[in-house]
């Protein structure tokens, strides 16, 4: 019996029962598309609307609460965050017009939501704004879970109804359903049963034993359990099952042993999003406090040396406030990829020289000693991006100082050039303050990391991250050595090349023009009251527009002889900035030949883009500085033939 027991478990089914066969693949064929697909289809749905609906109802917390502050780059910030699911397919904020406001995709903001290919129905909208409740669609054709839900909030004292649209895919959990679940079992299943109606008394030996721990093996493969009791052998089909059913238990378990690890690492970013975001308010907060404070109290004030005082104290915390919001800007620019790196030459000394005179005072108010040790072939000029390299030196002095106090801040720096080709600028900063641990080394460079000692003297924690990025974008590296306790060293090198000394100009003096006709469109009252101030005191008259229709009658009435600039704000109501100048440049071309400078709050390098196109002549971002709105005005209107 033993080598016809072993004959027959090697012998091919087939040659057996191969209308059995025939039968179980039409039988578990039918069973697929008729049973098993559809019921996989709809598991994905159930499977799927439980994560939609926790999401979807995280998600109308965050943007209530963000949208109610005015936050549009944290709504644009969480939005793309939430984007970021391997299921996704569109996440917008669809305004009370139908119009997007925001969304993950930047070719969708300002369309109709009902125009978008995304299967949005008006009568959704319509009730997810009446009812402010989570709506949920099942879109079967597309594979698709389509969700509403009303966002009520307060801005600029007005109440505003919004819809979040979230749109998710379940075709990818369908085909796991299918492959991992469905398919399997089906086919075993069926298989099995029809097997067992045709084997015959003399199969039952090979079949019955065999089949049973396969039906086992795949029940405990579908359980999920850490073993897989399956003691099939041969060379036939059950034993290739086997064999397959053995590599599909090692496969997933490496793949539940992955995604394990990627859910402990999506928890760990969300927690250090969160304290990032924590530590935002409070930084923000901080400045935001000094400037009101400062204010309240210069109104109440008498003294003019107290409302002096109190001037500088409120200028120091918006200027604080304001790098905040630039490291924050830098961090997002540069994760989009919205930085370029543009060489060009530079005096070397000079910019050491900007760095001591510019970090001095903070070295003094910390008692610090700033020393700068360089060598004796740094006065030459060089090519790099002088911007950028500025930017990083400064970052990691201000920090040196900032955990430096009564000791030594050194900026040490060495220059490695060849006659031709590329070279080294290689700096160290080296202090000798707090000192970082072994373990909070590891952590310096990571996004939304903040080390305690940094939460003790405040800061965004951003300022590492974006240096790193700079100095690799320059094609160089960054890297630290520290002891706790005795102080650190930030050291970093780009690449630079040797640059011929270009002929110096003689010493220019300061452009002034004579005083100019200014037509100013703005909608924000405090706003023109600034700037018609600042006009003043430039020794400028001004004629003030709310809005761009405003702009374009005054123009129609006063004539182009009347303005020789207009200063346009780009958010207005009605028509805003971009659309008020195309019209301008259609007028008569007196009109139309008058310089423009746009007003906006918006620094990103595109929407600068966008006013260019326009045709706009300057720019000048909010918050305004005086100096360099005189730069524009002066640069636009200075005499023809000046070189200044």
């Amino acid at each position: 019996m033993g080598p016809l027991r072993a004959a027959i478990e090697n012998v091919p089914i087939r040659y057996f029962i191969t209308g059995g066969f025939l039968l179980a693949g039409l039988v578990t064929a039918l069973i697929n598309f008729t049973v098993a697909l559809p019921r996989a289809e709809q598991q994905a749905f159930e499977l799927a609307e439980e994560d939609f609906d926790s999401d979807m109802r995280d998600m109308h917390v965050r943007l209530t609460a963000l949208l109610a502050q005015g936050n549009r780059t944290a709504v644009n910030l969480g939005i793309f965050s939430a984007a970021s699911k391997s299921d996704h397919v569109a996440l917008l904020v669809v305004g009370d017009d139908q119009k997007v406001r925001f969304a993950d995709n930047v070719s969708h903001k300002g369309r109709l939501a009902t125009d978008l290919p995304l299967g949005i129905k008006p009568a959704m909208l319509k009730r997810a704004t009446l009812t402010g409740q989570l709506i949920t669609e099942q879109d079967h054709q597309r594979r698709w879970l389509i969700g509403y839900i009303g966002l009520g909030y307060i801005e600029g004292g007005q109440m505003h109804r919004d819809v979040l649209v979230m749109v998710r895919s379940t075709a990818t959990l369908q085909a796991r359903i299918s492959d991992v679940l469905v398919w399997p079992i089906t086919l075993l299943g069926v298989t099995l049963l029809v097997l067992a109606a045709l084997i015959t008394v003399l199969l039952w030996r090979k079949v019955d034993t065999r089949v049973s721990s396969l039906v086992r093996a795949s029940r405990q493969l579908s359980g999920d359990h850490d073993t897989l009791d399956l003691a099939v052998e041969g060379k036939d089909e059950l034993g290739q099952i086997a064999d397959e059913l053995r590599r599909t238990h090692s496969l997933l378990g490496i793949q539940r042993d992955e995604l394990e690890a990627a859910i402990a690492q999506a928890e760990a970013a969300n927690q250090a999003k969160s304290e990032f975001l924590s530590n935002m308010s409070h930084e923000i907060r901080t400045p935001m406090n000094g400037v009101i404070g400062s204010l309240q109290l210069m109104l109440s004030s008498r003294s003019d040396n107290e409302r002096g005082e109190l001037a500088e104290a409120a200028h120091s915390s918006a200027l604080a406030l304001l790098h905040i919001i630039n490291d924050i800007l830098d961090f997002s620019k540069l994760e989009a990829g919205k930085i370029d790196i543009k060489a060009a030459p530079f005096l070397l000394a000079r910019t050491l020289r900007d760095t001591e005179l510019l970090m001095r005072p903070i070295a003094q108010e910390r008692e610090n000693k700033l020393i700068i040790d360089a060598d004796s072939d740094t006065d030459i000029w060089i090519s790099a991006d002088e911007v950028r390299l500025r930017q990083v030196i400064n970052n990691l002095v201000g920090n040196a100082l900032k955990f430096t106090k009564r000791g030594t801040v050194t900026i040490r720096l060495s220059l490695d050039l060849a006659d031709t080709g590329p070279g080294k600028l290689k700096i160290s900063i080296i202090d000798t303050g707090v000192g970082i641990s072994e373990g909070d080394v590891t952590r310096l460079f990571q996004r939304f990391s903040q080390l305690e000692n940094a939460r003790k003297v405040g800061g965004t924690g951003l300022g590492l991250a974006i240096s790193e990025q700079l100095v690799k974008l320059m094609g160089g590296e960054i890297g630290v050595k520290s002891t706790l306790g005795e102080g650190s060293e930030f050291h970093f090198w780009v690449p630079v090349s040797r640059e011929i000394a270009p002929e110096q100009p003689g010493a220019t003096k300061e452009i002034r023009v004579s005083s100019a006709s200014i037509l100013v469109a703005e909608d924000v009252k405090l706003n023109q009251i600034l700037i018609q101030k600042m006009l003043t005191q430039l020794g400028h008259k001004c004629v003030m527009a709310s809005d761009g229709f405003e702009a374009i009658e005054k123009l129609q009435s006063f004539g182009a002889e009347a303005f020789d600039l207009i200063l346009m704000d780009n958010q207005m109501p009605g028509m805003d900035g971009i659309e008020t100048v195309r019209r301008i440049r259609k007028m008569n071309k007196d009109i139309a030949a008058i310089p423009i400078i746009a007003l906006t709050a918006d620094a990103m390098a595109e929407q600068r883009q966008a006013f260019r196109e326009a045709g706009m002549d300057g720019f000048v971002s909010k918050p305004i500085e005086i100096d360099r709105l005189r730069f524009e005005i002066v640069r636009l209107l200075k005499p023809a033939g000046d070189g200044a």
